[in-house]
């Protein structure tokens, strides 16, 4: 549960809690339109740290927060690589993923930490990550979740009605 090591900066946790802040206020921004290409803008980032700084009580700094955003980013892709294959099944509402041990053992060999962890518990927040990197993987069921989210309230109610964070973006 480390976080990104600065220079100069001791590691720094990141709770569920703190995943869950920062992923609404990340959503939040997107849909404010403060999305410049697949970044923020330095002043942005610099919000973002202050609204987690509010939320949390923690400072993690602008450049732990753009670390946690490539790390939340890279799960997003993997995830949607591994419900890309034909024989790969996803249940959003119970966040298990079902595959043949063949298909398992094929990721593995494309990055084995983090598909053995998603095996195990899934990505409970692809819906809103899909939201904040594009949503351009979401189809059938998910585009249904993804379109009822209509605002940062709403996100993070749903990130917090889904409980337990998808801790293989830390």
């Amino acid at each position: 549960m480390g976080g990104h090591r600065g220079k100069t900066k001791e590691p720094m946790s990141w709770s569920d809690e703190n995943e869950h802040a920062f992923i609404g206020i990340l959503y939040d921004n997107v849909k404010s339109g403060k999305l410049q290409c697949s970044t923020f803008t330095k002043d942005e980032w610099g919000k973002i740290n202050a609204d987690m700084i509010v939320v949390t009580k923690s400072d993690y700094g602008v450049e732990r927060l753009k670390g946690k955003w490539n790390r939340l980013r890279k799960v997003h892709r993997l995830f949607s690589e591994l419900l890309g294959h034909t024989s790969v099944k996803w249940d959003p509402n119970t966040n298990q993923v079902n595959a043949a041990e063949e298909v398992w053992q094929h990721f593995y060999t494309i990055n084995k930490t983090e598909y053995r962890i998603f095996r195990k518990e899934g990505c409970k927040h692809y819906e809103l990550l899909g939201e904040i990197f594009g949503g351009t993987t979401a189809t059938g069921g998910l585009g249904y979740a993804s379109a009822n989210l209509r605002g940062g309230k709403a996100a993070r109610r749903l990130i917090f009605e889904q409980g337990s964070a998808c801790t293989c973006g830390k």
